[in-house]
C-alpha cells in the first residue's frame, strides 16, 4: 500500500512538472495595439508595456534612428545570441542560457514618435528566473548610454 501511494505521488508530482513547465515554454510573443503580449503569472519576465509594478520596467529612450541601430546591434552582441524576427522598428531575438541552453526572449520595439524602445524578456522554462530578464535588459541600457560595444560579456 505504501509503494502504491508513493509511486502515485511520485507519477502526480512529474506530470505536473511536465505540464507546468510545457506551459512555461510556449512563447507569447510580437506587438498587438502598441504593446507586448503580457508576461505570464511566472516571475520570470519584464516589460515596459506591463501595467503589474514587479514586471515592469522603464522603456530605453532613443534619440535618433542610429541609437536604435546600436541597441540592436547591442542584443545581437549578446553570447549565444540569435535573430528570430526583424522589422523596421522591432526586433525579436532569441538568446540561450550558459549551461542548460535554456531559451530566452528578448524583444524590443522602436516608437519613433516618442523616441522610445520599448521592452521584454522572458525566460521559456522555468518558474522564477532570479532576475536575469530585468539585469540583460538594464544592462543594455547601461551599454547604450556608456558606449560599451557589448562583446565583455
Amino acid at each position: 500500500m505504501k509503494i502504491q501511494t508513493r509511486l502515485i505521488t511520485r507519477i502526480a508530482a512529474m506530470l505536473g512538472a511536465t505540464l507546468l513547465l510545457g506551459a512555461c515554454s510556449t512563447p507569447q510573443l510580437g506587438v498587438s495595439n502598441g504593446k507586448f503580449q503580457a508576461c505570464s503569472f511566472a516571475p520570470h519576465c519584464v516589460s515596459s508595456t506591463e501595467s503589474d509594478p514587479k514586471k515592469y520596467i522603464a522603456p530605453i529612450t532613443v534619440s535618433t534612428p542610429q541609437e536604435w541601430q546600436r541597441l540592436q546591434a547591442l542584443v545581437l552582441a549578446m553570447p549565444r545570441t540569435e535573430v528570430a524576427v526583424r522589422d523596421v522598428n522591432y526586433l525579436h531575438a532569441v538568446t540561450r542560457t550558459d549551461i542548460m541552453g535554456y531559451k530566452d526572449d528578448v524583444e524590443l520595439l522602436y516608437t519613433p514618435a516618442k523616441n522610445a524602445v520599448d521592452i521584454r524578456s522572458s525566460s521559456r522554462v522555468g518558474y522564477y528566473d532570479f532576475g536575469i530578464n530585468r539585469a540583460r535588459l538594464e544592462q543594455l541600457r547601461s551599454q547604450l548610454k556608456g558606449g560599451s560595444s557589448g562583446q565583455e560579456q
